[in-house]
C-alpha cells in the first residue's frame, strides 16, 4: 500500500516537471545569429516560420503549384543549397578555407558551408560547438575538447574583380587540425 502511494506521488511529480527544450544545433544557431545581425526583420519572420512549423507543413500539403513550392522551400532542409558541401564527416576529407560568393546576400550560406565540417566533426565526436557572431570580429566557433584547434574564426570580405569571399581566418593550420582529428575520429568509429 505504501509502495503504491509512493509510486503514485513520484509519477505525479514526474508528469508535472517541466520538459527541457532540445538544444538547437550549432549550424541553426549560427544561421539565426547571422540573419539577426544582418536583417532583423528576416530573422523575426524566420522565428515565426519555425514556431509555426505545423501550420507551414499543413500549407505545403494542402497547397498547389508555385504556392506549394514557395512554402516547401521554407521548410528546413528543403531549399536548394548552392553550398552543398561537407554534409557529413565521411564525405568531407578537408575543411574548405574559403568560398567565393557573387551575390552578397549568399555570404551567410558560404560561412555556414565553411563552418559545417567543424559542426559535423564535433557532433561525431560528441563534443559541443559554441557559436559567437560579432559585426566587427566575424564568426567565431569555440570547439569543446579540441586542444589543437580550440577556436575557428570566419570572416567575409569583398574581393576583386567583384563579389565577396567567405574565409576561415586560421589558415592551413586549421585545415590540418581538422583533417587529423577527422582521421582519428573515423578510426575510433571503425574500432
Amino acid at each position: 500500500m505504501i509502495l503504491g502511494v509512493l509510486l503514485l506521488v513520484a509519477g505525479t511529480a514526474f508528469a508535472d516537471s517541466p520538459q527541457k527544450k532540445a538544444a538547437e544545433p550549432p549550424e541553426e544557431a549560427l544561421r539565426g545569429m547571422l540573419l539577426k545581425m544582418r536583417n532583423p526583420h528576416d530573422w523575426q519572420v524566420r522565428q515565426e516560420i519555425f514556431s509555426g512549423a505545423e501550420d507551414l507543413r499543413d500549407a505545403v500539403t494542402s497547397g498547389a503549384g508555385n504556392e506549394k513550392l514557395r512554402a516547401a522551400e521554407r521548410l528546413p532542409g528543403m531549399a536548394k543549397d548552392p553550398y552543398d558541401l561537407c554534409q557529413d564527416i565521411f564525405a568531407c576529407k578537408e575543411a574548405p578555407q574559403s568560398l567565393h560568393v557573387e551575390d552578397q546576400e549568399k555570404i551567410d550560406e558560404a560561412i555556414l558551408a565553411l563552418a559545417r565540417p567543424w559542426f559535423n566533426l564535433q557532433k561525431t565526436r560528441g563534443k559541443a560547438v559554441e557559436v559567437a557572431v560579432d559585426r566587427g570580429v566575424g564568426v567565431q566557433l569555440k570547439l569543446e575538447d579540441f586542444a589543437a584547434q580550440p577556436g575557428v574564426p570566419f570572416r567575409a570580405a569583398p574581393v576583386s574583380p567583384g563579389g565577396c569571399a567567405g574565409a576561415r581566418g586560421d589558415g592551413a593550420g586549421g585545415a590540418k587540425a581538422c583533417a587529423a582529428q577527422r582521421a582519428a575520429t573515423l578510426q575510433s568509429l571503425g574500432d
